[in-house]
């Protein structure tokens, strides 16, 4: 009885020494090899994007190049169109920076000269407010997201052969791996099928999803709304910082938030940030969760960890993408009798496994 205990402590510490083993592998080929996997990363995402809608075309149309041509045509127009329209209010967001600027200066005057019960003291210290909130910062913090963004959609060359590839494969590699792999065919066929159901989940549903909330957040800052300078710039930052799980609805609504104390009155900038914060909890509370339903299934922790890692080694894009890698990965290690146990400490809940 003992002996069987001991074998069973040594397989756990063995499974457990392997999967750092291969972690490490896995944590410095993605840093090597970042030129080729982010693209193929994706690559990947993209195809399960234009999946859906492809599916639909063809169910009209009964053309697969047809389908896929229509829906790759349409999202590159789409991105064009967009790219015209940010580029011209990011331009006019940064002529608006002096103005905001000037704004700020005088606010944290009025503030600092006035009875507010000792706070007053807090808005003298030009440093702290300068180096916190200043607009300076925030043209900084855009720029920089931007920037990023620009470098990831420089590689979209590379990503579209890749899409093109997968796209040409997508029914013979099935058959090619059975006959090269016939007593893995079925394990694989399982995995393949609930990452592509999982992913698919996914991704639909963000992009749902980060795109209605960022329509909404759009119209409460344009001039519809409270008229913000710079709103459809950061409607845009909204839709794709969305994407990172957890803190990137966070980080696209401070500099708008900022903004509103600067240019608004206190109690249109609270009314302006109350809605905002129920246009988050409406859409991550609700409607996300309804539409991907249990198929996700990671530990926030686990998720957080991982835009945490993904962002380091591939910037902006690698904590988009990195949501998606860790679904599969948990699918994969829950597959194997072995690597379940960390499956099971990835997931969300362990009735889901």
């Amino acid at each position: 009885m003992e002996e069987l205990s001991k074998v069973g402590i040594d397989s756990k510490r063995t499974t457990a020494a392997s999967t750092a083993l291969v972690a490490l592998v896995v944590y410095l080929a993605l840093i090597h090899l970042k030129s080729i996997l982010m693209p193929l990363a994706i690559a990947i995402l993209l195809y399960f994007l234009i999946k859906p809608p492809e599916q639909y075309i063809y169910a009209k149309v009964e053309n697969r190049m047809a389908s896929y041509g229509s829906v790759i045509l349409g999202f590159i127009v789409s991105i064009y169109f967009i790219s015209i329209f940010l580029y011209d209010n990011l331009s006019q967001f940064i002529d608006e920076v002096p103005r905001i600027t000037e704004a700020f200066e005088e606010k944290r005057t009025k503030y600092a000269e006035s009875d507010l019960y000792g706070l007053e003291v807090l808005f003298s210290d030009t440093e702290i407010w300068a180096e916190a909130i200043s607009p300076s910062n925030i043209e900084t913090f855009v720029l920089a997201i931007l920037g990023s963004l620009g470098g990831f959609l420089g590689t979209m060359i590379t990503v579209l052969i890749f899409l093109l590839f997968i796209v040409l494969e997508e029914h013979t590699i099935a058959q090619r791996f059975e006959a090269a792999f016939p007593n893995s065919y079925d394990r694989a066929k399982k995995i393949v099928s609930e990452s592509t159901e999982s992913i698919t989940a996914y991704v639909v549903s963000k992009v749902t999803c980060s795109a209605g909330q960022a329509l909404v957040m759009t119209i409460i800052i344009s001039p519809i709304g409270f008229d913000l300078p710079g709103w459809f710039l950061f409607g845009i930052l909204c839709f794709l910082l969305d994407f990172i799980p957890i803190l990137g609805a966070l980080f696209a609504t401070i500099p708008p938030v900022i903004i509103a104390f600067i240019m608004l009155e206190p109690l249109s900038a609270v009314l302006m940030v109350a809605l905002l914060i129920g246009n988050q909890q409406v859409f991550g509370s609700f409607v996300e969760p309804n539409l991907s339903g249990s198929k996700i299934g990671i530990s926030p922790f686990v998720l957080l960890l991982t835009v945490m890692l993904f962002s380091q080694v591939w910037g902006i894009a690698g904590a988009i993408i990195g949501a998606p890698i860790v679904i599969i990965a948990r699918l994969i290690l829950d597959e194997n009798e072995a690597t379940r146990p960390v499956a099971m400490m990835m997931a969300n809940t362990v009735e889901e496994e």
